[in-house]
């Protein structure tokens, strides 16, 4: 993050942290301490910052020699980041460049209103940030050099982290358009996009079409091209229709670019819809991507069975590290500069996962660990963390009611259940055919007998309940030991 914005925007941002979340108002003294500032810069950050961004998104007010930070209701920090992201030099740099501008460092100067003096000291800060990234910055024109998929991960990346407040990115094809491609994606792969995670796929796929369209091409190693095979064989791939995608382009898009365009929906989040596809997915890394398996399956050793959902913190595992299948480096991944201790208790810490890691970062299998130590440890950190956190919840009974009598039958079986059991034992589920994750319920009652697909124990009771009703779910919530 540092690298992105300028040294004092970064205060700002972590100023603004603090203040976010901050249970009360905090001092002058308390907040120059937590920033690292003095006191002068502190007034004069907290002055920018008000006069800069609009009073109906944020503010910071001062009452009783204490600060604190008011927001809009719709505002959260993730949208002060991308404010402050949007208004950064490199951003606007990043705007150009992918916009095939092609502008030389006087044009952009006079068009951005900055001096050329100037402008070359901002250059010199966004070139170090680049190379970092193994990418170049050219000055003649201005445009990045590098990778062809390091390339399009960095402004993807830029692009999502600086959304929703930077908006769309393109005017020439709509995310309507893109979505359309990404319905039929999920509908092959049994899959479900949030919709933030949506549209970050969206933002990444249309940076892919962007750069395609300008004529840059990706490029794949012999081994990267070998996997193509591996995939599009296992996913039956060929099936997804990509027409809304050739659409923009005017022909059809390479084997080499579909393959990518399935890949980058790993560096976004999303859903498997049934526990079938999760195992079906796991078997593929399980079957081709051994190295990669093998490597998840000794993280998860840090949980040490204290995990009921095993198979899905694997996937995770597994999605997370197929990111670096293509991008190697992945430089400055924002969600990686917390300011603030998001999960608590810290049960699996930092210092374990890197431990873990350590041994495999001078494996020529695993380079892109040594690369990324810092980056999949901070994930890992919190999927475990988050993961533990819900343990509570998922090793509750969770029961889906069904009355062929309809929906007041139903909150009448409900109301009786609660009367012998709390939720600190059962708790209900609304949802029998979910279509945006996999079913939750491990129990279903119902006043009549119910054919379903999944192998699900199905309880039939009577209404009014009787004893015996009451006796079969009392010996499978004692069997779970809640």
């Amino acid at each position: 993050m540092k690298d992105i914005i300028t040294a004092s925007d970064y205060r700002k941002l972590k100023m603004l942290n603090i203040l976010f979340f901050a249970e009360k108002p905090l001092s002058k003294k308390e907040l120059t301490a937590a920033v690292e500032c003095s006191l002068n810069t502190l007034k004069a950050d907290v002055k920018l910052f008000n006069s800069t961004c609009p009073m109906e998104m944020a503010h910071i007010y001062e009452e009783d020699k204490r600060l604190f930070l008011k927001t809009a209701p719709d505002i959260n920090f993730d949208f002060l980041q991308a404010y402050m992201i949007t208004h950064s030099d490199l951003f606007v740099l990043s705007v150009s460049i992918f916009h095939n501008d092609k502008l030389t460092i006087p044009e952009w100067a006079e068009k951005n209103f900055i001096s050329p003096a100037s402008f070359y000291l901002k250059l010199k800060e966004i070139d170090t940030f680049l190379a970092r990234s193994r990418l170049i910055l050219k000055n003649k024109p201005l445009q990045i050099e590098g990778n062809e998929i390091n390339i399009r991960f960095y402004f993807s990346h830029l692009f999502i982290r600086s959304h929703p407040y930077s908006g769309w990115i393109s005017e020439e094809i709509s995310f309507e358009q893109i979505n359309s491609f990404i319905q039929k994606f999920e509908a092959h792969m049994g899959v479900f996009f949030s919709i933030s995670s949506r549209m970050e796929y969206a933002i990444a796929i249309c940076v892919c079409l962007t750069r395609i369209k300008q004529g840059y091409a990706a490029e794949l190693s012999p081994v990267e091209k070998s996997t193509i095979d591996d995939i599009y064989k296992y996913y039956h791939a060929e099936n997804i229709d990509f027409n809304d995608l050739d659409a923009f382009l005017d022909e059809p898009m390479s084997l080499i670019e579909r393959y990518t365009i399935l890949n980058i929906s790993f560096l976004c989040s999303f859903t498997d819809i049934s526990l079938d596809r999760i195992k079906f997915r796991i078997d593929y890394h399980k079957k081709f991507r051994k190295q990669r398996f093998a490597l998840a399956e000794d993280i998860l050793t840090l949980l040490d069975g204290r995990i009921q959902e095993y198979d899905t913190i694997k996937l995770a595992i597994l999605d997370y590290l197929t990111r670096f299948t293509f991008v190697k480096k992945t430089n400055l991944i924002l969600d990686v500069d917390h300011f603030s201790k998001k999960f608590y208790p810290d049960v699996i810490t930092m210092e374990m996962i890197m431990q873990k890691l350590q041994k495999y970062e001078r494996h020529p299998d695993y380079l892109f660990v040594r690369d990324n130590k810092k980056v999949i440890s901070t994930y890992l950190h919190d999927l475990f963390n988050v993961s533990l956190m819900n343990e509570l919840f998922t090793r509750r009974l969770h029961v889906k009611v069904i009355s062929k009598s309809g929906f007041l039958w139903e909150e009448y079986l409900k109301g009786q259940i609660r009367q012998h059991y709390s939720e600190e034992y059962l708790i209900f589920c609304e949802e029998l055919d979910p279509k945006e994750h996999m079913p939750q319920y491990d129990l279903i009652i119902s006043d009549s007998h119910v054919e379903l697909p999944s192998k699900t124990k199905v309880l039939v009771w009577h209404v009014p309940p009787t004893k015996r009703d009451f006796s079969q779910l009392g010996e499978i919530i004692e069997a779970r030991k809640v």
